[in-house]
């Protein structure tokens, strides 16, 4: 109420009216790689865009009032700290990784049938938990989860020739589906039955996909399964079959990277975010800023602005400050997962069995049923024992990807 009260109709209409110009506008500018297309409305939305900081009010810098409607309560300070240090940590392992040799995707390529597929994809849903009798599974070009409560539906696509894009689809937008279908009957049409944050309702997501779905656990119990549905699994193995699903290759495409780069990606956006909101980046410079990071960072030097600073529609749709709750949720679920493993006895015993009743009852009993009860940063010191740190993501990382590579991280 307070943010919607504190913004006049005048600016409404014409953020309304900005956001498909703004979008088209982006769409033409992507098809034609030139950033100069897109230049003149994405100024105007980033100038409407810090009025409506500046109504809202904001305790540091004008970004914190765009990110609190995000991330509630996240403040861009401490955004900074855990990024900066993430990134530190970060750019050694993915170094170490880029030089060891890449395990092959071979085993992940070939003739999946799309009905295959479909079935497969419902089974492994089923299993996870998600309730068909509140939702139902349809196809679209970029996947997503919609609705809430007793309508939760979930979209996927899937390619014939490559297994992996729907099948962590599934399990990234199944995450989601669990978490919008966790809350109690009871709390319908409250509070405590609505998400706390995009960075949580991402954090449900990527554990499932990255920590469940990408584990060799995992895969114990549904390699088989695969082997039996696709013939051209059959000669294949566990072990080159879990390699081709963790490969990690720097990408200049945010939405096709690896989970080690991938909160890279975000600290790009989030660091140009923040100088545009504060009047020390020019708009006119954008394209420059973002290779120079592209570079520093992950060491790729992009070839055009649609690789680069248009590949997000996120600024056309005003979406500013949305961006850190993708990197903010990888790190929500590797602390979650660690306390998880901590609580429950046998818990990737049981992962390893196809059986996950005791890890979702454990999310549903400590962050779906809660709602909006807490905000996202006392969540995760009452369920962890601790503040957010990255500390548990870089472990994961670390473990998962020395035995994969066998490197020493």
């Amino acid at each position: 109420f307070r943010r919607a009260s504190a913004i006049p109709e005048r600016i409404v209409k014409e953020l309304s009216g900005l956001e498909p110009v703004a979008t088209q506008r982006w769409v033409q500018a992507r098809k034609m790689s030139d950033f100069s297309i897109f230049r003149d409305s994405l100024e105007k939305m980033l100038s409407l865009k810090r009025e409506v900081a500046e109504l809202i009010g904001y305790d540091d810098i004008p970004y914190d009032a765009l990110l609190d409607e995000y991330e509630p309560y996240m403040k861009s300070r401490m955004v900074r700290e855990i990024f900066g240090n993430l990134r530190e940590r970060l750019i050694p392992i993915v170094r170490s990784i880029s030089d060891a040799d890449v395990p092959g995707d071979e085993s992940a390529r070939g003739d999946f049938p799309i009905p295959k597929q479909e079935s497969f994809f419902r089974m492994i849903l089923e299993r996870m938990g998600y309730d068909f009798n509140r939702g139902r599974i349809d196809v679209t070009a970029h996947p997503f989860t919609s609705g809430s409560m007793d309508d939760v539906r979930v979209t996927l696509r899937y390619d014939e020739n490559d297994i992996r894009p729907g099948l962590f689809g599934t399990i990234h937008e199944g995450g989601h589906a669990l978490y919008e279908q966790g809350f109690l009957k009871e709390h319908y049409y409250t509070p405590l039955a609505e998400p706390i944050s995009l960075g949580i309702h991402e954090s449900q997501s990527r554990l499932w996909e990255n920590l469940i779905g990408r584990s060799v656990g995992f895969w114990k119990a549904f390699f088989p399964l695969l082997q039996e549905a696709f013939p051209v699994m059959k000669n294949r193995n566990l072990e080159d079959f879990h390699g081709a699903i963790n490969i990690v290759r720097p990408s200049p495409i945010r939405v096709e990277a690896d989970e080690v780069t991938y909160s890279m990606h975000i600290m790009v956006r989030f660091e140009i975010e923040t100088e545009l909101m504060d009047g020390k980046l020019d708009v006119d410079d954008i394209p420059q800023v973002w290779n120079e990071k592209y570079e520093k960072y992950l060491g790729l030097e992009l070839r055009n602005d649609s690789e680069g600073c248009l590949q997000d529609i996120h600024w056309a749709m005003g979406a500013v400050g949305y961006f850190p709750t993708y990197a903010l949720g990888n790190l929500y679920s590797a602390q979650f997962y660690d306390r998880a493993l901590e609580s429950i006895d046998g818990m990737e015993e049981s992962i390893s069995r196809g059986e996950f009743s005791s890890i979702l009852g454990w999310l549903r009993e400590n962050i779906h049923q809660k709602g909006k009860l807490h905000t996202a940063e006392e969540l995760v010191e009452k369920v962890t024992g601790h503040p957010l740190t990255e500390d548990h993501f870089i472990s994961y990382l670390k473990r998962k990807y020395s035995s994969i590579y066998g490197i020493t991280l």
